[in-house]
């Protein structure tokens, strides 16, 4: 069965805690949207409290991994988030444990029996990009731009970024590499696995528009948390395609209805 949380509140000291509903079946799926760290101990908390009642096994689907891009310690004194973070699933002992489109291969070496959903059977499974040029955002979505090429026989857009460790900030958008025939005026799809503020499809936009690009220009992400909010990407994007968005269903509606860029939940 698919598990729901009964309730869920926090302590006046901000501890959190949850109640489930009485069990019908000893399997039990749970499906975990990770928004927060108050999110997290939701989890751990139900996972607790269904094998209090005998749920036995346990398969969690998380599709979006907190903590994934702390993958590596980028100045002395930093904790490896998503160490900390995956010992603390693993320590849970579910039966599997699905994830979507990681940002890196860090993430699935580092849990226990992981079952990934690749970003190219996601986008081909949801999208016809038949007649799409695909755009790489930086050197480490190639691998995973490069498998979705493959299956649509699609010409891609090579970009480079640089970022400042310290503050994350991108720091320029260079074209690296592009089709020998470019048509320009065809649609051109950015693809990658997160978007939080928008800067990153922000710059490659208008890169896209400096060498010549006339077509739409659209994005897909697997997670679009959307932090700045939508109307950030006006004017940049026309369309983002996505299968897990952080925006409530209301505030979706309401960005399509003001707003010419348009975002769709596939």
């Amino acid at each position: 069965m698919d598990f729901i949380i009964d309730k869920r509140f926090n302590f006046s000291g901000g501890e959190v805690q949850v109640t489930v509903k009485k069990m019908t079946s000893d399997v039990v799926f749970i499906t975990a949207n990770l928004r927060s760290s108050d999110d997290v101990m939701a989890l751990l908390m139900a996972t607790d409290a269904l094998r209090r009642q005998g749920a036995t096994p346990i398969h969690l689907t998380m599709p979006y991994v907190p903590y994934a891009r702390q993958d590596r310690v980028m100045n002395p004194g930093e904790a490896l988030g998503i160490k900390v973070f995956c010992d603390l699933i693993n320590a849970q002992n579910y039966s599997s444990v699905t994830i979507l489109d990681p940002h890196s291969d860090v993430t699935p070496a580092l849990l226990n029996n992981v079952l990934v959903i690749e970003q190219h059977e996601l986008v081909h499974a949801a999208m016809d990009l038949s007649d799409d040029i695909l755009v790489c955002p930086d050197a480490g979505a190639r691998k995973k731009i490069g498998k979705l090429a493959m299956l649509g026989n699609n010409e891609v857009v090579f970009f480079d970024k640089s970022r400042n460790t310290k503050t994350g900030a991108i720091t320029g958008t260079v074209l690296s590499q592009a089709p020998v025939v470019w048509d320009r005026a065809a649609d051109h799809l950015i693809v990658d696995d997160i978007c939080e503020g928008g800067m990153t499809f922000i710059k490659l936009a208008e890169a896209l528009r400096e060498h010549g690009v006339t077509g739409n220009i659209n994005l897909y992400v697997t997670h679009a948390i959307l932090s700045k909010g939508t109307d950030v990407l006006e004017g940049h994007i026309n369309t983002l395609w996505t299968p897990s968005c952080w925006l409530s269903k209301a505030a979706i509606e309401e960005s399509n209805a003001k707003n010419t860029f348009q975002i769709e939940v596939i």
